[in-house]
């Protein structure tokens, strides 16, 4: 194991981790920091307070119940509640997704004070201690506050509560211990020669008081143990952390510091950090008035770092061996830096004002570099002295030409170098003379490499191997043409690992002799970022991003069929520039400078599992109360669950979850949200498990979900509808059938009502009349009267006739027959009476059909009851008018003896109702027929007077 001691680091990669606003934070102003027993990491700030899950923050405000937004203190007591001790002296806690405050938790109105609390301390029986900087101790149980004490000695400042082993409780106030058995009993005062600024007591029994210089006194109950057992160089020490053998201590003024036994391994100089958290993943956190949180790894404290103020200032840009194996080269692209041992030497090599960026240290101790098309650099006879830190050289040379990549041979005899399309070869040893290849048919060149055979991969528009100053085309690679073979590693002298860049998916592949197989399908899948390069050693296959590195353990067991697995490591760096593996250290390059990691320690890495949650779930976007367990919802349309995990670590999470009832495998991905619409009636478990980039999934969590059937949804229900529908349908089929029949039986009302109207009109009486008044003109020689008389009266027969073929009549047709049937009888009362009829203006303008034998039968009552009782001066008048688009008004009038007195002359009573009797009943079918509200009225017209006459109205339907 490394230990050292690392000055001047401020929140810097790989070990330290800084959240401020950019990262998410509300608020830079972090006053203390929490991790709950779910695992959540909490930061009280002036913004409120901030839950973190490793990826996003929660934030928690006055809006959302809390008495302030600035927090001073924050702890969880043993009921799983988080206190919040606010710097106005109020107090709230959230327990079950809710902050309580003095609205809807009295008591918290009863332990405000004017003096912000220091924190709290929890007894064994849950009785917690409230205590402030006046000295005030504040006794709450359960949700009751009841008790109260205060100090005797002015001024006084209570920094900490503990219970002894004797079970009395310890006050630790400024310049003393006053021991007591209760709140309200007082055993002894314990007094202090120094002041304290700080009293933290840990698990291990002990309590370690600090004094206004800086030391650290360890205290077993109220005896001083040891004084002076770790003197800091700080005047206010704000928390002291057990972490197994080591001792971490934050300090206001000087940073943190970290002890084993008492010896000091490690001092980061943040500022103004207030208290401590070891993380369930054995992180360190704190927090910071000015710069946010910080999260310190595990790792800081097992790996090396050599940052980059020791490079001035500049990250490390390559690494590569001495000829001999003894110590390793490093550059920042400006100096030339020899590590040994462990140590950087300290005195470098200044190099061009150009950036190298690529070392190679020959046997004959002769050094090229070169950077990015720059000239290669030469530097001749290097050497380093170990014991004077010192490097030599004899001179450093540069070629007049430009290059874009040198690789040497496997004899060091000489190097092939390009820029563009041009392939060069410089011979090492005849004083670096350059040879052109005449090799430039394959267009622009993407990368030159060695493969497993020592020979050169040239990598263009197609690839080709170079041997003995000739191309020619090897059908290993072939395949690849058109593709960048961004790196070739070999692993031994049959097998080579390739990095395959291609615009759709990038691969590493495994070739054996010509046999290549899959190593890593689409490392886009798996990989954030770009892999920049790849290095073999002790049978691990090691590749970084710009971010991290990975790494595959014995990559040669794909050739038994076994899968290769991809892994990481845990740790993020500001942009890797190359690393390197020697005598069981990998060395990482990048901008914090050189980090050494054992090889062992790397591969072999337990890490903590990822802890997946359900952090909102809502039935149209409703939210629902997740304490219950279980979801159970009707006639919600949209079950949205958003889900998050609790991973402190660099590596991204992946997840995969399930619906059973709805998917049969597991869904995987990066998403946090899955949405389900419409589900169907039943019960349903919603699965969800997590892991970190490459590793074992978590265990799995589960959210039941019943989806309740509406009434409607019930099979009860649907089949009393169902029934329901059917007995519906039966009672419609039966109105139907019903409406059938009675239309069918008002039809026969009115084909037999026609049939009588018909007889009505062509009644024995008329027609003996008519061939009696036939008779009486042939007997009188008048045979021109008779052939008239029988003319019209053939006409009329004829048109009654017609009118029995339809129930309707053309109204032009109608008054036509009228008029017949009137001039008939006016011809056989010899001109006894007069009549009129009389058309509406707009009937005359259109074609209306009206029912057919309606007005005649009237009529008919008018001339043989009204008017054949006078002596002469009959008068009949007939009016069509047109009421609407749907009805006519017909009234017939006469001034003959009224209705009283031709009863009197009337065979029977029957008799002459029986037209008016027959047409009421039919206007009446026709109406409903029609949907037209009809109707026949019978008045006199001059009531009162001798011959009052008659006034017969008719309402009746236009038939279309």
């Amino acid at each position: 194991m490394i230990v050292f001691v690392a000055q001047n680091v401020f929140g810097q990669k790989p070990f330290i981790t800084n959240l401020t606003i950019a990262d998410g934070l509300p608020t830079n102003r972090s006053n203390c920091v929490l991790q709950d027993k779910n695992g959540f990491m909490w930061f009280g700030t002036d913004a409120g307070a901030i839950r973190y899950d490793g990826t996003s923050f929660k934030r928690f405000t006055t809006k959302d119940g809390l008495s302030s937004n600035t927090i001073f203190r924050m702890k969880e007591d043993l009921e799983g509640r988080i206190w919040f001790l606010n710097n106005d002296g109020t107090v709230n806690y959230y327990a079950n997704n809710q902050i309580y405050n003095e609205s809807n938790a009295p008591f918290l109105g009863e332990i405000k004070t004017n003096f912000f609390y220091h924190n709290l301390f929890q007894d064994t029986d849950s009785t917690i201690y409230f205590y402030n900087g006046a000295g005030e101790v504040y006794v709450v149980k359960g949700n009751q506050y009841i008790d109260y004490t205060s100090s005797d000695q002015e001024g006084t400042v209570i920094f900490n509560i503990n219970k002894a082993s004797n079970n009395h409780l310890l006050l630790w106030e400024s310049n003393r211990i006053v021991e007591k058995g209760s709140t309200d009993t007082e055993v002894g005062v314990h007094p202090l020669d120094f002041s304290i600024s700080s009293a933290i007591p840990l698990s291990n029994g002990f309590t370690y008081v600090t004094d206004l210089s800086g030391n650290v006194h360890l205290f077993r109950d109220t005896k001083l143990i040891v004084r002076d057992y770790i003197k800091t160089d700080s005047k206010l020490v704000n928390d002291i952390l057990l972490d197994n053998d080591y001792l971490w201590i934050s300090t206001f003024d000087n940073g943190i510091y970290c002890y084993k036994d008492d010896r000091l391994i490690l001092h980061e100089s943040l500022d103004k950090i207030q208290n401590l958290v070891i993380d369930k993943q054995n992180n360190i956190w704190t927090c910071s008035n000015t710069y946010g949180v910080f999260k310190i790894s595990n790792d800081i404290l097992r790996y090396q770092n050599i940052g980059s103020e020791k490079f001035d200032n500049k990250g490390i840009r390559d690494i590569a061996p001495s000829s001999n194996g003894d110590y390793l080269w490093l550059t920042n692209g400006k100096s030339l830096y020899a590590l040994f041992d462990g140590e950087v030497f300290d005195r470098k090599v200044t190099l061009e004002d150009n950036i190298l960026d690529n070392i190679y240290h020959l046997k004959n101790d002769n050094l090229l570099m070169n950077g990015t098309n720059t000239p290669l650099y030469i530097i001749e006879n290097i050497n380093v002295n170990n014991k004077e830190h010192t490097i030599t050289y004899d001179e450093m040379k540069s070629t007049p030409y430009h290059i874009r990549k040198f690789v040497v041979d496997s004899t060091e005899s000489y190097a092939h170098i390009y820029l563009n399309d041009d392939l060069s070869v410089i011979e090492l040893n005849n004083n670096y003379r350059r040879q052109t290849s005449g090799i430039n048919a394959w267009g622009r060149i993407r990368n030159i490499d060695y493969n497993h055979k020592n020979n050169l991969l040239l990598n263009g528009e197609f690839n080709c191997i170079i041997t003995n100053g000739q191309a020619w085309i090897d059908s290993t690679y072939a395949e690849f043409d058109g593709k960048r073979i961004s790196s070739i590693v070999t692993l031994n002298n049959k097998t080579e690992v390739l990095y395959i860049e291609d615009k759709g998916k990038n691969e590493l592949i495994l070739n054996n002799d010509g046999h290549k197989y899959l190593l890593i399908d689409d490392l886009d899948d798996q990989i954030d970022l770009k892999i920049r390069n790849k290095f073999y050693y002790d049978n691990t296959l090691f590749l970084f991003s710009v971010k991290t590195v990975y790494f595959i353990n014995n990559p040669l067991a794909i050739l038994k069929g076994e899968s290769a697995e991809l892994n990481r490591l845990n740790l993020e760096f500001n942009n890797i520039n190359d690393l390197y593996c020697q005598k069981e250290i990998l060395y990482v390059a990048s901008d914090d400078g050189l980090t050494m990691i054992p090889v062992k320690e790397c591969v072999n890495a337990t890490t903590t599992p990822t802890k997946p949650y359900f952090s909102n779930v809502s039935l149209n976007d409703e939210i629902v109360d997740l304490t219950k367990g279980k979801i159970t919802y009707k006639n919600k349309d949209r079950l949205n669950i958003e889900f998050s995990s609790l991973n402190f670590s660099s590596s991204p999470t992946n997840y995969a979850y399930m619906l059973e009832g709805v998917n049969k495998e597991w869904i995987t991905g990066t998403e946090k949200q899955v949405v389900y619409l419409n589900l169907k009636p039943g019960t349903y478990n919603f699965k969800l498990k997590s892991r970190k980039n490459m590793e074992a999934y978590s265990e799995v969590i589960e959210l039941p979900v019943v989806v309740v059937p509406t009434f409607f949804q019930y099979l009860a229900t649907k089949i009393a509808i169902v029934l329901s529908l059917l007995f519906l349908g039966f009672l419609m089929i039966r109105s139907y059938y019903r409406r059938q029949l009675a239309i069918r039986e008002k039809d026969n009302q009115l084909v037999t009502l026609e049939n009588r109207a018909l007889q009505s009109m062509m009644n024995p009486h008329f027609i003996f009349n008519s061939l009696g008044s036939i008779q009486k003109f042939l007997l009188q020689n008048k045979a021109e009267e008779a052939g008239t008389y029988l003319s019209r009266f053939a006409r009329l027969i004829r048109q009654t006739m017609n009118s029995i073929k339809s129930n309707s009549v053309l109204l032009d047709d109608e008054v036509d027959r009228l008029r017949n049937y009137i001039e008939l009888e006016q011809f056989r009362m010899e001109n006894r009476f007069d009549y009129k009829i009389i058309l509406d203006e707009r009937l005359e303008e259109d074609d209306y059909y009206i029912p057919s034998m309606i007005v005649q039968p009237f009529v008919e009552n008018a001339i043989w009851h009204g008017i054949s009782q006078l002596e002469g001066d009959g008068r009949i008048t007939v009016r069509f008018y047109y009421l609407d688009e749907r009805s006519i008004k017909i009234v017939i009038e006469d001034n003959g003896i009224g209705f009283e007195k031709s009863k009197t002359f009337s065979k029977s009573k029957n008799h002459l109702n029986m037209a008016s009797n027959l047409t009421n009943k039919r206007i009446q079918l026709i109406g409903d027929k029609y949907h037209v509200k009809t109707r026949l009225s019978c008045e006199e017209l001059l009531p009162g007077a001798p011959n009052p006459g008659a006034k017969i109205t008719l309402i009746v339907p236009i038939v279309e």
